[in-house]
């Protein structure tokens, strides 16, 4: 629909939903310099909190009307961009949960009435209800500076972002901006689970986390070797999986009124 309403000339594409309707519509509209306006419908809306947009339907629509645009950044994994966060291995498996609830019959409800609470509650269930064990990681990354590092890591998994804030508000350590072309690789290291339940309340708090749980690194580009099949994650909704991905930045791709 989006791509219909693009060649019948929209001057621009409002999506009224969450970060994976956006997703979509993004994914849809790639290479098509359209400015793409948001009503954030969905429980997290972790790019409209980023961008400042009003969760209230009616205040979103009349910031919409003023029409002030900004270029932001995408992050493309194996070919598919995603906006705000996303990554594989446990944090995976804590977003795509919700998801998997929501599926099920009389689960929706349910979960709306807990409202963004719900996000922390279910990783932390998943962190202790885990069975996998760590997987090595081999990453290759390109540095803002154009440098090549090499990592070698036994991890729970990794965050790949593009802002700082998912999940409604869970805060990672790595002070990511969607406006400078680069992303932050954030390695969940293989430490204890009460380790990482602890890092999982600091989080939530927007606190320093304890040391040793996370490794950041900026990069314009990555590629990830997993010695496990992996699931990827972005804006909350299943982007692939495998055992390898290739990451890249796509500086000032999107266009969005705000």
């Amino acid at each position: 629909m989006a791509r219909r309403l693009v060649r019948d000339g929209a001057a621009a594409i409002v999506t009224a939903g969450g970060d994976g309707t956006i997703n979509t519509v993004v994914n849809a509209l790639a290479g098509i310099d359209v400015p793409l306006g948001i009503l954030p419908l969905g429980t997290a809306n972790d790019l409209a909190r980023e961008l400042g947009i009003p969760l209230d339907p009616a205040a979103a629509v009349r910031r919409m009307a003023i029409g002030t645009e900004r270029r932001i950044d995408l992050v493309e994994v194996n070919g598919r961009a995603f906006c705000t966060v996303g990554g594989l291995g446990l944090p995976a498996a804590c977003a795509l949960a919700v998801e998997e609830l929501r599926a099920r019959c009389g689960m929706r409800a349910v979960l709306g009435r807990l409202g963004t609470s719900v996000y922390p509650a279910i990783a932390a269930a998943t962190i202790l209800r885990a069975r996998r064990a760590p997987q090595r990681l081999r990453i290759t990354l390109c540095t803002p500076t154009g440098a090549e590092e090499r990592i070698d890591v036994m991890a729970h998994g990794l965050f790949i972002a593009n802002q700082a804030a998912l999940a409604a508000g869970l805060v990672l350590p790595t002070g990511s901006s969607n406006v400078d072309g680069i992303f932050e690789l954030c390695i969940v290291r293989a430490v204890a689970r009460t380790r990482l339940l602890g890092a999982l309340a600091c989080l939530k708090r927007g606190r320093p986390t304890p040391s040793g749980v996370f490794t950041v690194r900026a990069a314009t580009h990555a590629h990830i070797e997993s010695s496990d099949d992996a699931t990827f994650f972005g804006d909350g909704d299943f982007l692939g999986g495998g055992r390898r991905f290739d990451i890249r930045t796509r500086p000032r791709a999107l266009r969005v009124l705000h």
